[in-house]
């Protein structure tokens, strides 16, 4: 992929990445993930726990790390600008409209509809992260049925009562993830 068509793309994805990084994972996954295509489905999944450790939005190291694995250094600058340009050209745009006209009946329900748009490509995230993470295998005799892993269920439902009700950083959280992961993943699947 040559450096400009890389910027362009991360263009694409600044353009429709409202709402934080996590939005861009299901446009990620359609644009790099898969049968020869840049990451496979495994190496995508640990890009994003790994940038969930690193400091920094989710959306600008995962832009980083694809850009390198396409292009070196240069390949990560140009995702990395390409994501960031938009964003910012858009946003200084719009928050002028947004004060101007956040009274506005129609400006509400824009940004109400817009919202909820978010929320549904968050809630895709959340289906691509439980396929990559939650599923051990496919059960022998219903092959589209998959098998939840009962390790896997058991670490993601430990780190959601420790961020939930202890109030754990998600830092810790993540860290404690993968050592559990490393302990029970073997023998529970």
């Amino acid at each position: 992929m040559t450096l400009l068509l890389l910027f362009l793309n991360f263009c694409q994805f600044g353009l429709l990445c409202f709402g934080g990084g996590y939005m861009l994972i299901p446009l990620l996954t359609a644009a790099f993930v898969g049968d020869g295509k840049l990451l496979t489905t495994e190496r995508f999944g640990n890009l994003v726990s790994v940038s969930q450790l690193t400091p920094g939005p989710v959306g600008i190291n995962t832009a980083t790390f694809v850009g390198y694995i396409s292009g070196g250094f240069r390949g990560a600058l140009a995702a990395t600008l390409g994501l960031v340009f938009p964003t910012l050209l858009l946003a200084g745009i719009a928050m002028r409209f947004i004060i101007k006209y956040r009274d506005n009946r129609v400006m509400k329900e824009v940004l109400y509809g817009a919202r909820l748009g978010a929320a549904a490509l968050v809630m895709y995230a959340v289906l691509i992260f439980m396929e990559l993470s939650l599923f051990a295998e496919r059960w022998e005799i219903f092959t589209d049925l998959p098998l939840f892993s009962p390790g896997a269920v058991l670490i993601m439902v430990t780190s959601f009562i420790l961020i939930k009700k202890f109030k754990w950083q998600t830092t810790w959280v993540i860290l404690l993830s993968g050592v559990l992961g490393a302990i029970l993943i073997p023998f529970l699947g």
